[in-house]
């Protein structure tokens, strides 16, 4: 098996660590214009894996050739969220990175599945999607898996048992959670669990710089699912096809993950207010889109 990473900055370098030490991998392949970064992490990677007697070959640098023959290539390349910058804000920016990206993963490594995790991540799922003429199913975001491992912290600190629970829509300001499908033992304020969740984010940048961690983990789990097949239910950033009623946009439901990427969108009967909380992300990242020239 072989893992590709654009972007071998904090998150793109964790997301790398966090893979060796839970697969069993290959190679790995880290891609970042800043090339002795790339060179630097993958040496430091390698000697992490041996420390635990893991020896994959682990490789850097700037040359997008490095990703030749990956099963799956995680990009976080992009300019990163600032204190007081919404996700939104970085739209114009990375989409010009990410149109350069897919052009460059397609001429080396055209077989790969793709996952996006770089911000406004729907919009740039969609635009990778677009620019590089993959099949959907073979280029997906990782941010509500994210957003959702958030939310269970929130509901297991405010006493609340959680089965599944899961935050859809956009991977920004307009995401919430559908109630209806939740499995959850306990009561809890709603509105203020969903405010916590949408601004944890924000919060934890004003204090470290950046979010690492949670997103290095998320995107291992999808990871995961698709290198091994599990066929687990994920809410992930999908560019859908009539879903919900909604077409041409990328924006967070449930699906199943598995070796083709998207093995299926999982359509549930929402209630008709979490119809329009969906239709409502999926608009709001529409306008973007509109405003960017798709």
């Amino acid at each position: 098996m072989k893992l590709g990473f654009v972007g071998a900055g904090r998150v793109g370098s964790t997301s790398a660590f966090t893979c060796i030490m839970n697969l069993d991998i290959d190679t790995i392949a880290l891609v970042d214009i800043a090339e002795d970064i790339a060179i630097g992490e993958a040496m430091d990677l390698a000697h992490a894996a041996s420390a635990i007697d893991k020896y994959p070959e682990v490789v850097g640098g700037s040359d997008y050739s490095l990703l030749k023959e990956s099963d799956v290539i995680v990009v976080t390349a992009g300019l990163a969220r600032k204190p007081g910058m919404t996700r939104l804000d970085l739209a114009t920016k990375n989409a010009g990175i990410i149109k350069d990206i897919a052009k460059r993963i397609m001429e080396n490594s055209p077989e790969s599945k793709i996952i996006v995790v770089t911000n406004p991540m729907d919009i740039m799922t969609y635009i990778m999607w677009k620019e590089s003429g993959k099949e959907r199913n073979e280029v997906f975001g990782m941010g509500n898996m994210l957003d959702s491992a958030r939310l269970k912290e929130r509901l297991h600190s405010a006493g609340v048992d959680v089965k599944k629970a899961w935050i859809i829509g956009e991977h920004g300001d307009s995401m919430f959670i559908p109630w209806s499908i939740a499995e959850i033992s306990g009561d809890v304020d709603r509105s203020d669990i969903l405010n916590q969740v949408r601004f944890v984010a924000a919060e934890v940048i004003k204090r470290k710089g950046a979010t690492v961690f949670g997103p290095a983990v998320s995107i291992f789990r999808m990871v995961k699912a698709v290198v091994n097949d599990t066929k687990e239910e994920i809410p992930t950033s999908v560019v859908l096809q009539g879903e919900y009623g909604i077409s041409d946009v990328a924006v967070g439901v449930p699906a199943i993950l598995g070796k083709n990427g998207i093995e299926k969108v999982v359509e549930y009967e929402l209630e008709e207010e979490e119809i329009k909380a969906l239709k409502n992300s999926a608009n709001i990242l529409k306008e973007r889109l509109k405003e960017l020239g798709y």
